[in-house]
């Protein structure tokens, strides 16, 4: 299989975090993988055949509709529907994640024919292991399935999604992942942030019985689900604070602790 990655982010992310996901994988991914850059008004450097940089305020022309149309939208930008004065909550914050969403939409139409399988990687991960690529075949989805996922309790983790880029539905899923953001249908949803509209498109299709999905994750487990996983023997994902500490802490991994890969076991122990 040929699969290539996609993240994005700002400038403030990409000093914290993005530079550090970026060289972890060009020295931990197998060569034949790629990797597709949105940076949001940052330049990033790097200059190797593998990396493409891709300007969202040219390429991404849609995305621009959006932030255009919602930016003063309070619902669109953080605040609760039902509780007006909490704000600041990424639950309700469809302004800030619509980067990733159009960049995943862009590159799925940019890759089909290329490759395989699209790789959405968030830009907080940091690749520990040397990844093997049947690793990567092993995680994709097959056959007929769109998408392979980090399924949880709730919905799901979007740290890495796998993209199915020869299924018959995958260009309907990009434009229907689209137009609940662009026509506004996004504020009419419990939550309107990425990962929650990518749980409804799921459950859609599935009930249509269009397309099946594979699951990645545990439908028992919360929380830090992507440690918990296949995918944290080699890499890590830095949400919120972990940012600052490099790691995932003890207690993400539960009672899984044991199968934790020796990078992290021994990060624990100190």
């Amino acid at each position: 299989m040929k699969h290539c990655v996609i993240t994005t982010f700002h400038e403030a992310g990409y000093q914290q975090y993005g530079r550090r996901c970026i060289q972890s994988f060009l020295e931990k991914w197998p060569e034949t993988v790629s990797i597709l850059i949105y940076p949001e008004k940052v330049s990033v450097g790097f200059s190797e055949a593998r990396v493409q940089v891709l300007d969202p305020l040219v390429v991404l022309s849609k995305l621009q509709q959006f932030k255009s149309s919602y930016y003063d939208n309070p619902f669109a930008n953080g605040t609760n529907p039902i509780i007006p004065k909490q704000t600041e909550n990424f639950r309700w914050d469809a302004y800030r994640f619509s980067n990733k969403v159009f960049a995943v939409t862009d590159a799925i139409r940019r890759c089909q024919g290329t490759f395989d399988q699209l790789i959405w990687l968030d830009a907080d991960t940091v690749t520990h292991t040397q990844i093997p690529e049947n690793f990567l075949n092993k995680m994709a989805p097959k056959k007929g399935q769109l998408a392979a996922y980090l399924n949880r309790r709730g919905y799901p983790e979007c740290g890495w999604v796998g993209y199915n880029l020869k299924h018959p539905e995958i260009l309907n899923f990009a434009d229907r992942f689209e137009q609940i953001y662009l026509t506004g249908e996004f504020l009419t949803f419990k939550e309107n942030h990425d990962s929650y509209i990518f749980w409804e498109i799921v459950q859609e299709m599935e009930q249509a019985h269009s397309a099946s999905f594979k699951e990645l994750g545990s439908r028992w487990r919360s929380g830090h689900i992507f440690i918990q996983s296949a995918l944290g023997k080699y890499v890590d994902h830095l949400k919120g604070d972990r940012k600052i500490e490099g790691r995932s802490r003890e207690r993400d991994a539960l009672s899984l602790a044991h199968k934790l890969p020796r990078f992290l076991q021994q990060s624990f122990s100190r």
